[in-house]
């Protein structure tokens, strides 16, 4: 579940992909081809395995008069020869009956003039509370529409209407879309604001109305300081708040703080959050894989009343020692909460391997320990997971 820090650009991004394009050809058709492997072994006892190949089958037209089309298949085939049987078939790759699924992941219109772009359908989303968490075969997409502003120099205004999203972070039934905040629910209100106006200072603040679940804020500020042209630091502060709605027992704020530094091919941070709820209350990452500093592959504060995380890494280029492409990360990190008698470790191992511009390779391995031995077994007693991607674009 480790996220980048800051999102802003990554929203930019995302929301405004569909720019003014003069192609004159007849569309354009990209897509992926995923390998990967997934296994867990639990303290408790046992342990869970699969394989899948799969990917992204997209086509996109050529715009015209500002508007273009565009749809994409996401399917997800099992490997039986390296997936368990019954119990033992780790199901992050398939759907609730732990088969192999195939779906319209993307299908919507896009209308865009130079400062404005409008999006409605099925589309990727990648803001703090509504994100792809792209960590397994397929990332989260969101049933949307949502209009990006740019034309304010050194801002950009996003809103828009969620109302349903499927994919890993959504359930077990990965491939059917879903209102997010339940049957009843009559889904999400979203508003941002991103500035860069202040050099060396991002900005970014975020609502979301989510019905029968709560109205949440979200802010960050990312300061960056230079010491020379290999090294600098960037310091960054978040807050968060959830409003509860319906008894949602969604409520409590959120507070964090995280400091990176570079030099050259190294980077070290440390990143503490805090959450502060009443008696019975939780936050929780939103749609996806969630904004906290300290959010490690597997852990976060999700679910956790009064928390208190704590996180170090250090990631090394390994283009110094002639491997260029080659990326490997460490963390460690710790998960408190007095109130539910829990303490948990994680240590996270992660490789990323850029062979080429179309292939790359990314390994993780987590181990998640459970200080206060407080559960009854499975994952909640301890457990360690290895994943192993390999991701071809075309």
């Amino acid at each position: 579940m480790k996220k980048t820090i800051l999102m802003s650009l990554a929203a930019a991004a995302a929301l405004n992909a569909s720019e003014v394009n003069s192609e004159p050809n007849a569309g354009h058709v990209s897509g992926q081809i995923r390998a990967a492997y997934v296994a867990n072994d639990y303290d408790a006892g046992g342990n869970d395995y699969a394989a899948a190949l799969g990917g992204v089958l997209k086509y996109e037209t050529r715009t015209w008069n500002g508007f273009k089309l565009a749809a994409a298949a996401y399917a997800s085939q099992k490997a039986g020869f390296a997936t368990g049987e019954d119990s033992t078939t780790n199901g992050d790759f398939l759907d609730e009956n732990k088969k192999s699924y195939a779906y319209v992941g993307e299908a919507y219109v896009d209308y865009s003039t130079s400062d404005l772009t409008l999006r409605v359908g099925r589309q990727l989303l990648d803001t703090p509370l509504a994100d792809t968490d792209d960590i397994r075969m397929h990332p989260n997409t969101f049933e949307a529409a949502i209009a990006t502003y740019g034309g304010i120099q050194n801002t950009t205004l996003i809103g828009g209407y969620v109302t349903r999203w499927a994919g890993l972070d959504s359930g077990d039934d990965k491939s059917t879309f879903k209102k997010p905040g339940g049957d009843e629910s009559d889904g999400i209100a979203v508003a941002g604001i991103l500035n860069n106006s202040i050099d060396n200072l991002s900005l970014q603040g975020w609502y979301y109305g989510i019905d029968r679940v709560a109205d949440a804020f979200y802010a960050d500020a990312t300061y960056t300081l230079a010491f020379s042209d290999t090294a600098s630091a960037e310091l960054i502060a978040q807050y968060a708040t959830f409003n509860e709605d319906k008894s949602s027992s969604v409520d409590g704020s959120v507070y964090g703080l995280g400091i990176r530094i570079n030099a050259g091919a190294f980077t070290v941070g440390t990143a503490y959050n805090s959450a502060v709820n009443n008696e019975g209350k939780t936050v929780v990452n939103g749609y996806g894989g969630g904004p906290y500093l300290t959010s490690m592959e597997e852990w976060t504060i999700d679910g956790m009343e009064d928390a208190k995380a704590y996180q170090i890494s250090g990631e090394a280029d390994m283009g110094f020692a002639g491997i260029e492409g080659l990326s490997i990360s460490a963390l460690y990190g710790i998960f408190k909460s007095a109130a539910l008698e829990t303490r948990i470790k994680e240590w996270d191992l992660i490789l990323a391997y850029e062979l080429s511009e179309a292939l790359t390779v990314d390994a993780s391995y987590a181990v998640i320990n459970d200080c206060h031995d407080n559960a009854d077994g499975g994952s909640d007693a301890g457990y360690r997971r290895a994943l192993v991607r390999a991701i071809y674009n075309f």
